[in-house]
């Protein structure tokens, strides 16, 4: 027979959302199928282990929650008191997830606490943009490795937007990636390694979008991001945004080892009048001058 542990456990085990408790010194005490099938990660993975070490949660900005003193669950902890909060956390195959968290103390079990991890639902942008997706691999027009648009596409995109800015002056910008480094990764771990780091970039990028984004693989180790209707004065701190998430992701590898990847970006606004090819290209010389400073880093003009 069921203690009341077992029963209550067995009924968020059935649950879609991810659910999991965590004990006043920081470690998981029990994972649903939720969890699993959000995060990845089995419970053997997880149990027993500190939440912190796992996900390594940030905010919006890129920052480490855990080493910034905004811990959700420690404040909870303290605090005994219900909060919520959007985060992005680590997935098994290496890419940033952004999640809801709603954290609840839950008295009756010992001081542990539910973390309830929310499932995105059929109305957020976030399912919108991969039903678009979708849409794109039955028309032939996203990239077959990372799962994004490709680059036939993403022309065709800017072909529309540019007409857009013409006709109704309708902004938006360009942001053009190039992952630093990528012919030493390659040498140095072999091109299936190369490959799965364009994969988790790709989808921390995708999973960051707003759904009237595009992110798109333009070739090789580039990537153009259409950002539609952002103000001139936000450009660079959403671009710089995007660069953190990429440096956070992190790509495991044999031996409990991970591998992290950057990128260098050059953003620019579109202007009345200009092609596709003269808009990419100011957009390709913006990131070689990120390049050329350091990499890593976000170019604007």
């Amino acid at each position: 027979m069921l203690n009341n542990v077992e029963f209550y456990q067995e009924i968020l085990d059935n649950l879609y959302d991810g659910i999991f408790f965590v004990n006043d010194k920081g470690a998981i005490t029990y994972w649903n199928n939720g969890a699993v099938k959000l995060t990845g990660y089995p419970p053997p993975d997880v149990i027993n282990k500190n939440y912190c070490d796992i996900f390594k949660p940030l905010n919006k900005f890129g920052n480490n929650l855990c080493e910034f003193g905004d811990c959700p669950i420690r404040h909870v902890l303290t605090s005994s008191q219900l909060m919520e909060i959007d985060a992005y956390i680590r997935h098994k195959d290496g890419h940033l997830l952004p999640i809801s968290i709603r954290i609840a103390p839950v008295r009756e079990v010992e001081r542990q606490f539910v973390v309830a991890v929310e499932i995105h639902s059929r109305n957020s942008p976030r399912y919108a943009l991969h039903q678009r997706l979708e849409e794109l691999q039955e028309m032939a027009m996203y990239d077959a490795l990372t799962g994004i648009a490709n680059r036939r596409y993403t022309e065709m995109s800017l072909e529309t937007r540019l007409e857009e800015l013409r006709r109704y002056n309708w902004s938006f910008a360009v942001m053009f990636m190039d992952v630093d480094n990528f012919k030493n990764l390659n040498d140095n771990y072999g091109h299936s390694v190369g490959d799965r780091a364009l994969k988790m970039i790709g989808s921390t990028m995708m999973n960051s979008l707003r759904s009237f984004d595009i992110i798109g693989r333009w070739g090789g180790e580039e990537f153009v991001v259409i950002l539609v209707n952002v103000p001139d004065d936000e450009l660079f701190k959403i671009a710089d945004r995007f660069r953190c998430l990429v440096e956070n992701s992190r790509l495991p590898l044999e031996n409990d080892e991970t591998l992290s990847v950057t990128v260098s970006a050059g953003v620019t606004a579109a202007h009345i009048g200009e092609t596709v090819q003269t808009l990419i290209d100011r957009a390709d010389k913006l990131m070689y001058q990120s390049k050329q400073r350091g990499k890593n880093l976000v170019s604007i003009d």
